[in-house]
Protein backbone atom coordinates (compact mmCIF):
# COMPACT_ATOMS: atom_id res chain seq x y z
CA UNK A 1 0.00 0.00 0.00
CA UNK A 2 1.24 3.45 -0.88
CA UNK A 3 1.85 5.90 1.91
CA UNK A 4 1.46 8.86 -0.45
CA UNK A 5 -1.60 9.68 -2.49
CA UNK A 6 -1.37 9.61 -6.28
CA UNK A 7 -0.13 12.74 -8.01
CA UNK A 8 -3.53 14.11 -9.03
CA UNK A 9 -5.86 12.61 -6.42
CA UNK A 10 -5.46 15.54 -4.03
CA UNK A 11 -6.49 17.95 -6.79
CA UNK A 12 -9.86 16.25 -7.24
CA UNK A 13 -12.79 16.27 -4.85
CA UNK A 14 -14.73 19.39 -5.85
CA UNK A 15 -18.41 19.53 -6.71
CA UNK A 16 -20.92 22.32 -7.17
CA UNK A 17 -24.10 22.65 -5.15
CA UNK A 18 -27.34 21.40 -6.69
CA UNK A 19 -29.36 24.15 -8.41
CA UNK A 20 -32.84 22.61 -7.94
CA UNK A 21 -34.02 23.70 -11.39
CA UNK A 22 -37.02 22.38 -13.30
CA UNK A 23 -40.80 22.45 -13.44
CA UNK A 24 -42.28 22.80 -9.94
CA UNK A 25 -46.01 22.83 -10.85
CA UNK A 26 -47.25 20.73 -13.76
CA UNK A 27 -50.16 21.25 -16.17
CA UNK A 28 -53.55 21.17 -14.48
CA UNK A 29 -52.20 21.82 -10.98
CA UNK A 30 -53.82 24.69 -9.09
CA UNK A 31 -51.52 27.47 -7.87
CA UNK A 32 -51.90 30.58 -5.75
CA UNK A 33 -50.46 33.97 -6.70
CA UNK A 34 -46.71 34.07 -6.04
CA UNK A 35 -46.08 30.33 -6.33
CA UNK A 36 -43.08 29.28 -8.41
CA UNK A 37 -44.01 27.30 -11.53
CA UNK A 38 -40.62 26.82 -13.26
CA UNK A 39 -37.03 27.41 -12.12
CA UNK A 40 -34.75 27.70 -15.15
CA UNK A 41 -31.58 29.14 -16.61
CA UNK A 42 -32.52 31.13 -19.68
CA UNK A 43 -36.05 31.21 -21.06
CA UNK A 44 -36.78 27.59 -21.95
CA UNK A 45 -40.37 28.43 -21.02
CA UNK A 46 -41.79 31.91 -21.65
CA UNK A 47 -44.38 33.62 -19.43
CA UNK A 48 -47.94 33.82 -20.74
CA UNK A 49 -51.24 35.00 -19.26
CA UNK A 50 -51.06 35.43 -15.48
CA UNK A 51 -47.38 34.45 -15.26
CA UNK A 52 -44.43 36.68 -14.31
CA UNK A 53 -40.70 36.26 -14.88
CA UNK A 54 -38.05 36.94 -12.23
CA UNK A 55 -34.57 38.33 -12.90
CA UNK A 56 -33.16 34.77 -12.83
CA UNK A 57 -35.82 33.67 -15.40
CA UNK A 58 -37.96 31.95 -12.75
CA UNK A 59 -41.62 31.82 -13.78
CA UNK A 60 -44.21 32.47 -11.07
CA UNK A 61 -47.97 32.86 -10.84
CA UNK A 62 -49.38 36.40 -10.75
CA UNK A 63 -52.94 35.15 -10.17
CA UNK A 64 -54.55 32.05 -8.70
CA UNK A 65 -55.68 29.34 -11.11
CA UNK A 66 -54.65 26.18 -12.97
CA UNK A 67 -51.30 25.88 -14.76
CA UNK A 68 -51.47 25.31 -18.53
CA UNK A 69 -48.48 24.68 -20.78
CA UNK A 70 -48.74 25.57 -24.45
CA UNK A 71 -46.89 27.17 -27.32
CA UNK A 72 -47.09 30.48 -29.14
CA UNK A 73 -45.04 31.31 -32.23
CA UNK A 74 -42.89 28.23 -31.70
CA UNK A 75 -42.08 29.11 -28.09
CA UNK A 76 -43.11 27.06 -25.09
CA UNK A 77 -45.31 29.16 -22.82
CA UNK A 78 -46.84 28.81 -19.37
CA UNK A 79 -50.29 30.29 -18.67
CA UNK A 80 -52.62 30.42 -15.69
CA UNK A 81 -56.26 29.61 -16.40
CA UNK A 82 -58.49 31.32 -13.88
CA UNK A 83 -61.60 29.44 -12.77
CA UNK A 84 -64.82 30.51 -14.51
CA UNK A 85 -67.29 32.20 -12.18
CA UNK A 86 -70.87 31.19 -12.96
CA UNK A 87 -73.20 34.18 -13.13
CA UNK A 88 -76.67 33.76 -11.62
CA UNK A 89 -79.45 33.30 -14.18
CA UNK A 90 -82.46 35.55 -13.68
CA UNK A 91 -85.81 33.74 -13.82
Amino acid sequence: MAHKKGASSTRNGRDSNAQYLGVKRFGGQVVKAGEIIVRQRGTHFHPGEGVGRGKDDTLFALVAGAVKFGSKRGRKTVNIEQPQVAEPVEA
